[in-house]
């Protein structure tokens, strides 16, 4: 795969996760999050400029189905199933 195709789908989970980012400061582990989603939303701006390894991107999509997983619980039914299933336009 290009990078422009692995750029897109590390987004894809960047953005995921960002989505959850209000549902999540309503819950116990808002405060403890938000020092990650201020990373999370430093690397969605420099993203275009790093180099992204196919192996990299593939551990970030099962890291980001594994977290939503583990969300469903915390969250109810506020999450949806894997970060693969999002359609970028």
């Amino acid at each position: 795969m290009n990078s422009d195709s692995r750029t897109c789908r590390l987004r894809n989970c960047l953005i995921t996760i960002l989505e959850l980012e209000g549902a999540l400061e309503q819950t116990q582990l808002g405060a403890a999050l938000q020092k990650e989603f201020v990373v999370l939303k430093d690397v969605m701006l420099r993203l275009e400029k790093l180099s992204i390894d196919e192996n990299d991107v593939q551990r970030i999509e099962i890291a980001t189905g594994r977290f939503l997983e583990e969300l469903k619980e915390t969250l109810g039914g506020r999450v949806s199933s894997g970060a693969g299933a999002r359609v970028l336009q």
